[in-house]
């Protein structure tokens, strides 16, 4: 037999009682099992010291969790071709869409200027993940076919819009 602690019922064994009887053969096999550990079932008790706080769910896209998964496991010299590469792409498609903010753009243009650098960074990463998946990050980079692929990709976007740019 064993004492319990006063407290919560159900608490774990803290000592077992000495009987006065001398030690038979069969229970030596009984005090081994019940010395053995109890499992405790359940959630185990949260300290008030530090509560957790609950982990907002943040749905992405499969091209972002895609994009930032191959980044943490790149190493530092493809990270920085990657940037780099971004980099100058992002030079192109500003200067492809630099045609779309003036005022004499008929299809696709763009009337404010926060409506341009969302636009520039949306078709800058885009552009990057489907080029990461033609090509490995370090094999990247800005050609001639890749500038006239981009022009053609940003008037084909633009035009869907009609005469006049609206954020979707």
């Amino acid at each position: 037999y064993q004492r319990r602690v006063r407290g919560e019922p159900g608490s774990r064994p803290v000592q077992p009682v000495q009987s006065e009887t001398p030690a038979s053969p069969i229970k030596p096999a009984v005090q081994q099992q019940q010395q053995q550990p109890t499992i405790q079932r359940g959630r185990p008790k949260e300290s008030f010291e530090s509560p957790q706080k609950p982990q907002k769910m943040v749905k992405k896209s499969e091209s972002q969790s895609v994009s930032q998964s191959v980044e943490k496991d790149m190493d530092p010299a493809a990270k920085r071709a990657l940037n780099d590469f971004k980099a100058q792409l992002a030079k192109v498609v500003v200067g492809v869409l630099g045609k779309y903010n003036k005022v004499d753009c008929k299809i696709g243009r763009i009337m404010d200027s926060k409506d341009f650098k969302y636009l520039a960074r949306k078709l800058t990463h885009g552009l990057t993940e489907k080029e990461m998946q033609r090509k490995a990050p370090g094999e990247l980079c800005v050609t001639d076919s890749l500038k006239q692929r981009v022009r053609q990709y940003i008037s084909s976007y633009m035009s869907k819009f009609g005469p006049i740019y609206h954020r979707t």
